[in-house]
């Protein structure tokens, strides 16, 4: 996230460190997707590619949207990402028969740096559980319109997107992947038909969040930049972006829903630690600890993931993404 470019002005008077993080916070452009998968493989996949602009706010957001895995009888991926210069493999193989059958639409929205791209193996996930599927952009990533707004703003315009769409008439699950999360949240107050949320390595308050990367995957500059001085050049980033700090800290929020909530977190991350939300489960909220994930990977739902997943969805605080028991054809 915080890279050698904002080292000379953390080195010198340090009034100049926390605008430095604050402009490469802002400048960030989204990761390249082809490790994940090309456009044709996409159109192959079933899935299409849209834009939506907001008639409230005149920004647009890039979209993908897929139909249910019906006609598969097996599902199998297998995702290789690097991480800080370690290969990481994620995979997940299920049976049609070893899975239950739901209903309805699934938001997953992706992280920081990320994009919807990134969101692509899970979506093949739920499709194959019987889910129709949305993937946006958030802004300033992706194709998006440009100005990175932390989930804020972009959870207005993806309730926007939502109503817009002609997806079955019934609940919706929300999936958020890191700063994905906060755009997830954000959306239990705007909509009344959110079933469930599932929320992928969630990320802390954005401030502790930045701290919390460098620390893990730039520990050199860790060392050189004064922790308050990152954490003053985060909190800049929001406020040039009409975003309060308060407003991406999402604990708050959860603990006073009552929506069914699924909260995936790794041991091996420590961007958002297992220990920031172990003492927030509830009736409503269940936090499931994974193991061997580093924070870039949890965006994949994994054979680890899978029996997580499925067993929580046939929880009985889940019965409004339950199958109806009507014919499903391909």
């Amino acid at each position: 996230m915080i890279l050698r470019g904002v080292v000379l002005a953390c080195i010198l008077p340090l009034a100049g460190c926390s605008s430095a993080i604050s402009s490469y916070i802002a400048s960030q452009q989204s990761f390249g997707y082809e490790q994940i998968a090309s456009r044709e493989t996409l159109r192959e996949q079933g899935f299409y590619e849209s834009e939506f602009c907001s008639k409230k706010t005149e920004l647009c957001i890039s979209y993908l949207t897929a139909k249910p895995l019906f006609d598969k009888q097996k599902l199998s991926y297998r995702v290789e990402l690097q991480v800080n210069g370690q290969n990481e493999i994620n995979e997940l193989e299920i049976q049609r028969e070893s899975t239950n059958i739901y209903s309805g639409l699934v938001v997953l929205i992706h992280g920081f740096r990320a994009s919807k791209e990134y969101m692509v193996n899970s979506a093949l996930y739920f499709r194959f559980l019987g889910f129709d599927v949305l993937l946006p952009d958030l802004l300033g990533h992706g194709d998006s319109s440009p100005g990175i707004r932390f989930g804020v703003e972009d959870s207005k315009i993806i309730n926007e997107l939502i109503e817009k769409l002609d997806h079955p008439k019934k609940n919706v699950l929300i999936v958020g992947n890191s700063l994905g999360a906060v755009a997830a949240t954000l959306l239990i107050d705007m909509r009344r038909d959110i079933g469930g949320i599932v929320l992928q390595a969630p990320m802390v308050r954005f401030d502790q969040a930045v701290v919390n990367y460098i620390d893990a995957y730039s520990p050199f500059l860790s060392t050189l930049i004064p922790r308050a001085s990152i954490q003053e050049g985060a909190g800049k980033a929001l406020k040039d972006a009409g975003v309060k700090l308060e407003q991406t800290d999402i604990i708050p929020l959860l603990v006073r829903n009552k929506i069914p909530t699924l909260i995936l977190v790794s041991s091996n991350d420590p961007v958002a630690p297992p220990e920031s939300y172990k003492d927030i489960s509830n009736e409503y909220i269940s936090v499931a600890e994974v193991s061997e994930r580093s924070h870039p990977s949890m965006a994949v739902i994994t054979q680890q993931d899978d029996e997580i997943v499925q067993g929580w969805l046939v929880g009985g605080a889940n019965e409004a993404l339950q199958w109806d028991g009507s014919p499903r054809l391909p």
